[in-house]
């Protein structure tokens, strides 16, 4: 599995996202804070493109229902 990393600022903190690809257009989420992991999930993207822009919708819907905090 080829893992791809980018960091991006969510909420005036910067979060490492870390994904891989699982087969059948499935992605492994790993969301950090420093050393320490936030969140994981699963997105399906069609292509790598829309992993990122997909993860970062997913991490802010989590933090405006309050299911995250960081």
């Amino acid at each position: 599995m080829l893992g791809v990393e980018q960091n991006i600022e969510v909420n005036g903190r910067e979060l490492n996202f870390a994904t891989t690809y699982d087969g059948d257009s499935q992605y492994n989420v790993q969301v950090r804070s420093g050393e320490k992991v936030v969140t994981m999930f699963k997105i399906a993207a069609d292509e790598e493109n829309d992993v990122f822009t997909a993860a970062l919708a997913h991490v802010k819907a989590d933090i405006e229902m309050g299911n995250l905090k960081i």
